[in-house]
């Protein structure tokens, strides 16, 4: 009997660490976001989005909120509250959460309790003082009253500028490995770098870091990306079309073919259509084909923009957006883009604009029908 009694007890000293443990984990694994708000009204619902979606929300009751649910580790959202000027990024981490903030200024909230918002923010204060200085160059660029010298040196200026951000945020990679931050900004800026540079700032991440969302997306990036250059052979890819069928590139393969990326929201994608159209117009009957590829996030947007536009070409889709298998192959950090591919599969040209790609298009189908 009192060996009986033994094993129950055991039984039940088992059983209580494992819900302790359990309930260890639960509680690790949360995040409690509380919000201080100033000049909001009573009873407007605040929501917090991970990837352009609506993850939770909450109502605004007497100037305060508080969101919380599970996370493994510090990931980014964007906290918002529908048809206002109110909207900021914050790192949420799985602990408590402050968050102050007046109507109209979410951008100037003052945040507690996040280290990596504290890195974050250790990060863009550098980046904010290169925006004041890009935007004070790229008004002189564009002025029609400054002479020709004076914007070729606004020009080079700029673009030092530029070059400077872009060591900024490799600068801090580098020196912070064990940063969720870090991983999150060479997700950002993977295709604007080498990919030499990339791997071997992924290669100093902790295996935390690489397990993450932002180490998982680089490490997708590095085994997808090719590198292609002009003489190249095209790489191909799947995606679906606007009924749902599987498209690859290689159906085009013995045709030209413009490999074409964009997103609706894009105004120079916009600037683009009537060189496009132009284009489809007058070299289809020759076997010229556009394929385009979307980086918009929602199915919805997409379809709505080919009906609008009657963009009448091949145009595919996938939810990814940006990190779309085509823009990881491909190496897209900007749009628009595109590749030209001739009947051979060679990529003979890139980044086409208006009456260049006209121009481009008819010299390789006029070469093509003289051989």
């Amino acid at each position: 009997m009192k060996k009986t009694i033994n094993v129950l007890g055991f039984i039940f000293f088992v059983l209580t660490i494992g819900c302790a443990e359990k309930q260890k984990k639960t509680f690790d694994d949360k995040y409690t976001l509380n919000g201080e708000l100033e000049g909001i009204e009573n009873g407007t619902w605040i929501y917090i989005m991970f990837n352009n979606k609506a993850l939770d929300s909450a109502q605004v009751l007497e100037n305060k909120f508080t969101l919380s649910g599970e996370l493994k580790y510090p990931k980014q959202f964007d906290l918002y509250i529908k048809n206002t000027q109110n909207y900021t990024q914050i790192w949420l981490e799985p602990k408590t959460i402050g968050f102050k903030a007046k109507n109209g200024k979410f951008d100037k909230a003052k945040i507690s309790g996040s280290k990596s918002q504290i890195e974050s923010e250790k990060l863009w204060k550098p980046i904010w003082e290169y925006r004041k200085r890009r935007d004070s160059l790229s008004k002189l660029i564009s002025n029609d009253k400054i002479n020709d010298s004076i914007k070729a040196k606004a020009t080079i200026g700029y673009d030092k500028v530029k070059k400077n951000r872009l060591k900024i945020e490799k600068d801090f990679i580098k020196n912070n490995p064990n940063s969720y931050v870090s991983a999150s900004t060479l997700d950002f800026y993977s295709t604007s770098l080498s990919r030499k540079t990339v791997s071997e700032l992924y290669n100093n991440f902790s295996e935390n870091i690489k397990n993450s969302i932002y180490g998982q997306s680089v490490k997708k990036f590095l085994k997808l990306n090719k590198n292609l250059k002009i003489g190249d052979k095209f790489i191909d890819f799947s995606m679906n079309n606007e009924i749902n069928k599987e498209i690859k590139l290689s159906d085009f393969e013995g045709g030209l073919v413009l490999l074409d990326f964009w997103a609706s929201w894009c105004g120079p994608c916009i600037d683009e259509y009537p060189a496009l159209k132009k284009a489809y117009s007058k070299f289809k009957k020759d076997g010229f084909e556009i394929v385009s590829i979307s980086e918009d996030r929602t199915k919805e947007r997409w379809l709505k923009a080919i009906e609008k536009n009657k963009l009448n070409w091949v145009n595919l889709w996938q939810e990814d957006g940006n990190k779309a298998d085509p823009y990881l192959i491909y190496g897209i950090n900007g749009i628009p883009d595109n590749f030209l591919i001739n009947e051979n599969g060679i990529i003979v040209a890139r980044n086409l604009r208006g009456n260049k790609l006209i121009s481009e298009i008819e010299t390789n189908i006029e070469n093509n029908a003289s051989r």
